[in-house]
């Protein structure tokens, strides 16, 4: 099961490469191409989306880490603190990104084509994403606390016998 886990953790990590490359600044231009005015915004939402999906591939090969803790039977040691900071980082960054986001479409005349609902979806959804994103980095802190107290006390256990 870890193994396949970390499969799809690759397969992931290198679609994030594949639409990091080809995927947005090709819709990017596309787009463009369509509504020519969306040429003033298309550098941030391309670095935003890029960096976005950066942090989603850290996120990733965190995960994958971890999973090769659990493979190994090393979960309880202090080395998967390591993975753990790692993970936090990344959802942290992910979320800084989409508050960025966020203020850029408050303060920006975008432009629309139509009636600027995909203005307000970009809007809504950028700052959703970052209270979600900012509540799953606090789950995971929580989690690392208890794996941390998990480590110390395997480890007291371990002076015991």
């Amino acid at each position: 099961m870890v193994v396949f886990l970390q499969a799809l953790l690759a397969m992931a990590f290198l679609g994030g490469v594949f639409a990091q490359v080809a995927i947005i600044p090709g819709t990017a231009a596309n787009e463009v191409e369509n509504f020519p005015p969306y040429e003033s915004v298309r550098l941030p939402f391309v670095v935003s989306a890029v960096v976005f999906v950066a942090c989603l591939q850290v996120l990733a090969v965190a995960l994958g880490g971890m999973l090769h803790r659990a493979g190994e039977g090393t979960v309880f040691e202090s080395g998967a603190l390591t993975w753990t900071n790692i993970a936090i980082g990344a959802i942290a960054a992910g979320a800084l990104v989409l508050a960025w986001l966020f203020v850029y479409v408050t303060f920006t005349d975008i432009p629309s084509p139509a009636d600027g609902m995909e203005v307000l979806g970009l809007w809504m959804g950028s700052a959703v994403g970052t209270v979600a994103a900012v509540g799953v980095a606090l789950l995971v802190f929580v989690g690392r606390q208890w794996l941390g107290r998990a480590i110390d006390q395997r480890a007291e256990l371990e002076q015991v016998a």
